[in-house]
């Protein structure tokens, strides 16, 4: 078969040679012209053509470089380990210091929890909230507690030293 041409293709898995009837073709006719190739349209071409991928591979690489770099937290398995936290009653302060640790030990939020750092860092904030309690008033219609005046207190008025003196009659 004089039309048949084996063709040879691969994959990146195997190589499959196949057989590929061609049709007839007198070649002796030349009634069918080539068409003529300009080359220096074409060089002409290729340069522009070539300029612009040059372009747009810088565009593609300055797009990448002014994206901001994706952080540990964007992954799904850190923002599931926030979600257990908060649920656990961590704050949202002491949270974001301890994705700074974290972050700096190449740790998962979990097991940050028991690095020095996030402990000493711990140790603080809960000493500085008990201490900001302690300052609060346990409602606003308690008067909290009133000093009771003696007779050796400063500044008292003459009502107040009459009225102390009355009392204790």
């Amino acid at each position: 078969m004089e039309n048949e041409e084996v063709v040879t293709v691969e994959t990146p898995n195997d190589t499959v040679e196949e057989t590929v009837e061609t049709p007839d073709v007198d070649t002796t006719d030349d009634t069918h012209e080539t068409p003529e190739v300009d080359a220096q349209q074409l060089q002409a071409t290729n340069k522009k053509l070539f300029e612009r991928a040059k372009k747009a591979e810088a565009e593609l690489k300055a797009l990448k470089g002014n994206k901001p770099e994706v952080k540990a937290a964007s992954s799904p398995q850190l923002n599931v380990e926030e979600t257990v936290l908060l649920a656990n009653g961590m704050s949202e302060e002491l949270l974001a210091q301890l994705k700074d640790v974290a972050q700096v030990r190449k740790l998962s939020l979990i097991k940050a929890q028991a690095d020095p750092i996030f402990v000493a860092v711990k140790e603080k904030f809960d000493k500085d909230l008990k201490e900001r309690d302690a300052n609060l008033r346990s409602s606003r219609s308690s008067g909290g507690v009133k000093a009771k005046k003696s007779f050796d207190t400063p500044g008292l008025t003459a009502e107040e030293h009459r009225k102390m003196v009355i009392a204790s009659r």
